[in-house]
């Protein structure tokens, strides 16, 4: 799971590290906004990038991560040796990490220089060559195609405006993250960060608090950006809603994590919807600029022809 924030330090440190593993092909090169969606282990949603000119690399893309990462193999390979320190939060612990400059950073035809980008080990962000947090996306809307597995980074206008969508949210924003208010979780309201770095959906305790009478599935284990586990009890939720759409059957993690003190969340109910969630949708956009989420429902549903239980109008 890969919700980070970080704390800028001021002591500064170098280390040597392996060389990174080959990069993926180009998917789509000839297209300026379209970028193609790849799948990695935990199926969470990967781009294609290049630093410098190199590349292209697997990076993934993350609306619950405040900074853009970089894995240490491969700021070893691109010679990233500008470091200093920083504190990064994670979704089961705290630990210091080296943090560096990254020039040059592409995404289709955007480019971006990103300031302060953690230096995280690989194998702790899914296997990808770095993390496209808030930081690469704030003046964007992200569109990601679950049918064409495909991703779209633009204007919202040059993505065809609100077309197709069912259902649109309203969010607020704190910390770069978007936040959608007035959700209801078997009949409690609850705060909902949309993240697609995450797989599992996960709670925090004051949500855990309300719903003591809901059957539990025992444990559940995730690692965070950290290397750090993280080990909580996991409940089958009744019903979620946002706006008039009900999502039913949710597995959900609760914890008492960093991020939900970070934003402020720890004190009344607050969810993470995690991608195992959001791809059972045909489509979802995250609009930043506008502070709008919006779901594009499943065929099924458009036609109103039975589906499985998860999700109902």
């Amino acid at each position: 799971m890969s919700w980070l924030h970080i704390f800028p330090l001021l002591a500064a440190s170098a280390a040597t590290v392996a060389a990174s593993d080959a990069p993926l092909p180009t998917g789509e090169p000839d297209s300026a906004e379209l970028i193609a969606l790849q799948r990695e282990r935990y199926e969470r949603v990967t781009v294609p990038v290049t630093i410098k000119g190199q590349g292209p690399f697997r990076f993934m893309v993350d609306t619950g991560a405040e900074a853009t990462v970089v894995s240490s193999a491969l700021a070893s390979r691109l010679g990233l040796i500008q470091r200093s320190t920083a504190t990064i939060v994670g979704m089961a612990s705290r630990a210091d990490a080296q943090i560096t400059e990254i020039p040059q950073l592409a995404l289709g035809s955007r480019e971006f220089f990103i300031r302060s980008a953690p230096i995280l080990e690989s194998a702790n962000i899914g296997g990808a060559d770095g993390i496209l947090g808030l930081d690469s996306l704030q003046d964007q809307r992200v569109l990601i195609d679950f049918d064409k597995q495909r991703i779209f980074v633009a204007d919202a206008k040059e993505l065809g405006g609100d077309r197709g969508y069912e259902i649109v949210v309203k969010a607020r924003r704190k910390l770069g993250q978007l936040i959608i208010t007035g959700a209801r979780l078997n009949g409690i309201d609850v705060d909902v960060i949309v993240d697609t770095g995450s797989q599992s959906s996960v709670g925090n305790m004051a949500l855990f608090n309300r719903m003591r009478q809901t059957k539990g599935l025992g444990d559940n284990t995730l690692t965070d950006v950290n290397g750090n586990d993280l080990t909580s009890p996991v409940k089958v939720v009744r019903k979620l809603q946002i706006g008039n759409m009900n999502l039913s059957s949710i597995p959900i993690m609760f914890a008492d994590a960093p991020p939900f003190r970070t934003l402020g969340l720890s004190a009344e109910p607050a969810l993470i919807l995690g991608v195992e969630q959001l791809k059972l949708f045909r489509r979802v956009a995250i609009d930043f600029p506008k502070q709008r989420i919006l779901f594009d429902l499943p065929r099924e549903v458009n036609n109103r022809d039975p589906i499985s239980n998860w999700l109902h109008l």
